[in-house]
C-alpha cells in the first residue's frame, strides 16, 4: 500500500509553523481571546487526517459546539477530533472529545493535551537515528515536486496473517523515483539510543552522552522495531525534533513524525501491547 503527500507543505505545517496544543480557550493568547467571537469562524476541524471548515459556537473555555452540517462527518459519543485556530505563523491546536450529540450538533470538550496515550516499552528496542541535512531540506523545501511515500507492506485486514509488518517513508524526487540523495543519508547512522515510549504522532528515545543540535530544521529518519505477539513491526520514519533533555549522562530526545500513523494502525499496536 502506498500513499503519498507533497513534502514541502508537510514540513512547512509539523516544522516551520508553530504548533500550539492548549488545554482550554483561556490560554489563548489575550488579544486573540478577547476578540474569539470574531476569530472562531476561522477554525479548521481534523479528523481521520481530512481537513472540515466547522461551524460552530463557543460554549465554554473547556466546551464548543459543532452545529451538525454536511460539510462535517457525523460523529459519535467518545470520538476525538482536532479543531485547529491558524494564524500566519503559528496554530493553535485543540484536541476534543465529543461529550455529547443532540439534535443542534456535537458538544465537544477540549482535553489536556498532555494526556496523549503512549506506548511504554518494557523491554529495550533499538531507536537508530539518521540526519537529514540543511541543505538537502531546503532544497525539498524550494522543489514542490519532491513527495513523502509512505509505504507499508499489509491492510489492515490482513495483518494478523504476516509474520512481519513495515511502514517506511520514503522521499521521491519529481521524476517519481525515490532520490538518491535520500537513500545515502538513510544509510548513515549518526546516533543508536533506545525507545523509551511511542504516541500516534511522535516517538521519545534515550541516548547516552549529553547532545545538543543546532540544525534549523532538526528533521531526521528513525528506524525502529516493536514485537507483539511474536509478529515484528518495521518502522523508518520521517521526523522532527521537538525537544531534548540531559539528565545523568543521558539525553532523551522527542520526535514527532511527519506524517503520524493512522489512528485504526494505532489502535491495533495499543491493544497488542495491553494483551
Amino acid at each position: 500500500m502506498r500513499e503519498k503527500i507533497n513534502l514541502a507543505s508537510k514540513i512547512k505545517e509539523r516544522v516551520l509553523i508553530s504548533n500550539n496544543s492548549l488545554i482550554s480557550l483561556d490560554k489563548l493568547p489575550s488579544e486573540i481571546y478577547q476578540n474569539l467571537l470574531h476569530f472562531s469562524k476561522n477554525f479548521l476541524l481534523l479528523y481521520k487526517q481530512n481537513i472540515y471548515k466547522p461551524h460552530l459556537e463557543i460554549v465554554s473555555d473547556k466546551e464548543i459546539l459543532l452545529f451538525k452540517k454536511e460539510s462535517i462527518p457525523d460523529f459519535k459519543v467518545s470520538e476525538v477530533l482536532l479543531l485547529i485556530l491558524p494564524f500566519p505563523n503559528v496554530r493553535y491546536i485543540f484536541q476534543c472529545k465529543v461529550k455529547e450529540v443532540n439534535e443542534r450538533g456535537y458538544l465537544v470538550e477540549i482535553l489536556d493535551p498532555r494526556e496523549d496515550e503512549r506506548i511504554s516499552l518494557s523491554e529495550r528496542r533499538p531507536l537508530f537515528i539518521s540526519h537529514i541535512p540543511f541543505n538537502y531540506v531546503q532544497k525539498i523545501l524550494q522543489d514542490p515536486g519532491y513527495q513523502l511515500l509512505r509505504e507499508t507492506n499489509f491492510s489492515l485486514e490482513d495483518l494478523d496473517n504476516l509474520e512481519e509488518a513495515h511502514i517506511y517513508d520514503l522521499i521521491l524526487n519529481s521524476s517519481h523515483n525515490i532520490d538518491e540523495t535520500f537513500k545515502k543519508l538513510i544509510q548513515k547512522t549518526l546516533l543508536v539510543g533506545e525507545v523509551i515510549n511511542l504516541a500516534k504522532g511522535g516517538i521519545a528515545g534515550r541516548f547516552s552522552g549529553t547532545l545538543r543540535f543546532t540544525d534549523e530544521f532538526n528533521i531526521f529518519y528513525l528506524k525502529f522495531e516493536l514485537i507483539i505477539k511474536e509478529k515484528v513491526f518495521k518502522f523508518g520514519i520521517l521526523s522532527h525534533l521537538k525537544g531534548e533533555t540531559v539528565q545523568d549522562g543521558t539525553t532523551s530526545l522527542s520526535f514527532i513524525f511527519i506524517r503520524g500513523l493512522k489512528k485504526e494502525f494505532w489502535d491495533i499496536l495499543k491493544e497488542g501491547f495491553k494483551a
